[in-house]
């Protein structure tokens, strides 16, 4: 079922061109479709959807608009983690530039060095307290 809902005003919406009373479409027609639908979410939400991007009231529908509103943030919660699995899995696959090799083999062989002078820091202090050992 397509619905079309433009020209929403304070009293007024117009839906699939027929412009209609805005508390007649929220606390009636509202219902009434979803009602149509029966049990099949998808067709429930398709209708939500619609009425909800438009800015009417989904209070005459409360569990209804729990479930649309429990759907939209598993969605987004799944968009989200696959969206992280995608940066993951590209940040691991990605090629490193010439800059950032040499700057991690600098940053390598600053950290060998200041750990081969404080050995050899360690070694002479040994040395000199060892009292003729």
């Amino acid at each position: 079922m397509k619905i079309t809902i433009t020209k929403v005003l304070k009293n007024e919406v117009t839906v699939s061109g027929q412009t209609l009373n805005r508390e007649y479409v929220e606390n009636i027609m509202l219902p009434m479709l979803v009602a149509q639908c029966g049990t099949v979410k998808g067709q429930q939400f398709e209708i939500v959807k619609a009425f909800d991007e438009a800015g009417l009231s989904l209070q005459a529908i409360p569990v209804v608009a729990r479930e649309y509103r429990q759907y939209q943030y598993q969605k987004a919660q799944e968009g989200a983690r696959l969206q992280a699995e995608a940066d993951a899995h590209a940040e691991r696959c990605r090629e490193h530039t010439p800059r950032e090799i040499a700057q991690a083999k600098a940053k390598r062989e600053e950290i060998a060095a200041a750990i081969r002078e404080h050995g050899a820091r360690m070694r002479a202090a040994s040395r000199s307290n060892s009292g003729g050992w």
